[in-house]
């Protein structure tokens, strides 16, 4: 399976991705962050303001310290600014809309020299011991340099964005980044406020930022939004256009701001702007023709930083292992907002991301000849690569469908490459070519059929054509093909399968709300028939368990789940073993198992170490049960995890589509 094509579904089956999101969040215990403390010394970073005013010249004796409940003997106050780790946090995303222009192969560069001469206006405020890191906001939460001190950073060149929006996700994660001693942690994040792709949803980063040390700026693209708008409404208008042109799916959202031009804030925006608030930052939105900057919001928190003051103490009258509690008051000042770390404990560095797997090499083919000759060869590795690389799968299928059978005295062989052509048009971001590839797969579906009973080549091809349409996400497209499939073979329980996960699919298309007792009992006996099957029981299980909590019947769907059970002579595919330990963990969260739902997504994220879903899950369920170090070590493999890794969860909605590799295999074996 292709990244592309797993990142372009990932926004139709943003549904479930909602409703891991949505699964409310167990309340987390009292605030603490986690710094580490070599030494028996410890500093404590500290700002006092009332109101808009930053309260300056205070001496030790204006400050109660408390250790773990004893007060403490403040041994100096240092009234400066404290070194800050800065994080920038930049919207890359592409319009969710994607009508029909196209970016252009210079925007990359663009973007990269834009982004760089922004970093440069910061890093020419900060000091010398300060540190900066920078984030994107994409399909995935993305480092695009790591923390650095200002001297040190280098351009980050091409920045390839375009894709869906993880904000929530990204947020979360910067928000739980360790702290060292000594150090004040500053996020400036500027988004355009959609979010199109993330696990946890604008409550639970509320949640997060209110329990974090880290001071949160949240600046609105609002000018940005207006033009993707824009160009929407224009299509939509005068084109007749109002789908997206350039992805074949629309993806929810979960919009900060309403509707264009107004940019009031929605329920998620002022979830967010809480949560900004409590760390004493806030979101930023226009305020009649000035629209915030990143560069301007940050230069207000670094002056808020210059009337910091750190205070040192050597604990005394506790135990100097484990956990430290710390509370900080100013007595002679009731009235004003404190700030302070919230304790410290001994900490371990997060593990180095492994370094991403090289590409592969080989011979790319470009013409339709070229792909027939290496196919006739039985060269399919570089059929593959090439048909994974095209830019251009229209002019293909035109070309292989008017030069005529190249094979006449094989003609399933043509049938077998055409199944590659159309592959590779059904998943284009453009309507003619997606056309195009489903006529190629009406016609071969009627001569693949031989004149009397179903053959083992029409069995097998009709497979492999099943699993393309059901990665498409499209079941309008791929319903009927299903449908005739199990009349045709009515023994095979893999279009029994078929049938319910196209009809589960339904549901994350339509997005309008709850869905209707129709659609639930469709879906439900749909996976009944699948169940009765013992070669699909299992699947049929783990999926149904998920439909079972996407409708809240949290009590059936661990049930579901459990039915699945590995066992002696019951061996899961590994992508199910992952999937039935991540939504056990989620249906657990909702169930208030916080302990059992840890045991399965640790075992989910052994499973797959690098998937970037159980992380995000595990980070928000850890959080939720106190356990602080393990959420921030997630948060910090989530920003320098390697971005090239299939996680499961994203082709889940694609269903079958996983096994396309294999049928298509299948089909070339029946023509050698």
């Amino acid at each position: 399976m292709t990244r592309r094509h797993v990142v372009g579904a990932a926004g139709v089956m943003l549904a479930g991705a909602v409703a891991l999101a949505q699964t409310p969040p167990v309340p987390p215990p009292a605030p603490t962050q986690t710094f580490r403390a070599t030494t028996d010394a410890v500093s404590v970073d500290v700002s006092v303001r009332e109101g808009d005013r930053m309260v300056a010249g205070l001496a030790a004796g204006a400050f109660v310290l408390t250790d773990n409940g004893v007060r403490q003997t403040i041994g100096a106050v240092e009234a400066s600014a404290v070194p800050i780790d800065l994080t920038l946090i930049v919207d890359v995303s592409g319009n969710p809309f994607r009508p029909w222009t196209t970016p252009s192969p210079d925007d990359a560069a663009k973007l990269g020299a834009s982004l760089d001469a922004e970093v440069q206006q910061v890093t020419s405020i900060l000091r010398p011991d300060d540190r900066v890191q920078l984030l994107a906001i994409d399909t995935y939460s993305r480092q695009l340099f790591a923390s650095s001190a200002p001297g040190l950073v280098r351009p980050v060149g091409r920045v390839d964005g375009d894709g869906l929006a993880a904000v929530y996700d990204t947020l979360a994660a910067a928000l739980l980044q360790p702290v060292e001693p000594n150090r004040r942690h500053v996020i400036v994040a500027r988004t355009k406020g959609r979010d199109t792709i993330s696990v946890l949803d604008a409550r639970t980063v509320q949640a997060m930022a209110a329990r974090s040390d880290a001071l949160l700026h949240v600046v609105m693209m609002e000018r940005a939004v207006d033009r993707e708008d824009a160009v929407h409404m224009f299509q939509c208008a005068w084109m007749g256009i109002c789908e997206p042109t350039a992805r074949f799916w629309g993806p929810e959202r979960r919009d900060i701001m309403g509707s264009p031009l107004r940019h009031t804030l929605t329920a998620s925006g002022q979830a967010i702007a809480a949560g900004a608030a409590a760390t004493g930052g806030a979101l930023h939105q226009t305020e009649l023709l000035s629209e915030p900057t990143l560069l301007g919001e940050f230069k207000r928190a670094f002056d808020d930083f210059r009337a910091s003051y750190v205070l040192r103490y050597t604990p005394e009258r506790v135990s100097r292992e484990g956990w430290h509690d710390i509370v900080v008051t100013v007595p002679s000042h009731p009235s004003a907002t404190v700030r302070w770390r919230k304790g410290y404990a001994i900490d371990s560095p997060p593990p180095a991301a492994p370094a991403p797997a090289p590409l592969p090499e080989g011979a790319r083919l470009k013409t339709a000849p070229e792909f027939i000759d290496a196919f006739g060869r039985g060269e399919y590795g570089a059929v593959t690569r090439s048909m994974q690389a095209t830019g251009d799968a229209a002019a293909l299928i035109r070309d292989f469908r008017q030069g005529g059978n190249p094979w006449p005295a094989t003609p399933h062989r043509e049938a077998a490459l055409a199944l590659e052509f159309a592959e590779a048009g059904v998943f284009s971001t453009r309507d003619a070519t997606r056309q195009d590839a489903m006529a190629l797969l009406a016609k071969f579906t009627r001569f693949v059929r031989p004149p009397l009973e179903p053959d083992a080549f029409e069995r097998a091809w009709t497979w492999a054509e099943v699993t393309i349409l059901e990665g498409t996400i499209r079941p309008n497209l791929a319903g009927p093909v299903v449908q005739k499939a199990t009349v045709r073979f009515p023994d095979d329980p893999r279009f029994v399968l078929a049938r319910a996960i196209v009809t589960d699919q339904r549901l994350p298309i339509a997005g309008l709300g709850d869905p209707t007792q129709a659609h639930i009992d469709a879906v439900t006996s749909a996976y009944a028939a699948a169940l009765a099957r013992p070669e699909t029981a299992d699947e049929a299980h783990i999926r149904f368990g998920w439909f079972l909590h996407r409708i809240g019947r949290d009590a059936e769907a661990l049930a579901a789940l459990d039915a699945a059970a590995d066992g002696p002579a019951r061996t899961l595919e590994p992508a199910l073993r992952y999937l039935r330990q991540l939504f056990r963990g989620q249906v657990l969260v909702s169930l208030h198992r916080l302990d059992d739902a840890l045991d399965a997504l640790r075992e989910a994220r052994t499973l797959a170490p690098h998937a970037q879903s159980a992380k995000v899950a595990l980070m928000n369920t850890s959080l939720a049960a106190g356990d602080h170090a393990t959420a921030e070590a997630l948060a910090e493999d989530i920003q320098t995890s390697p971005t090239d890794v299939t996680d499961p969860w994203w082709s889940y909605w694609q269903g079958d589509y996983r096994h396309y590799a294999q049928a298509i295999a299948a089909v070339r074996e029946l023509v050698r």
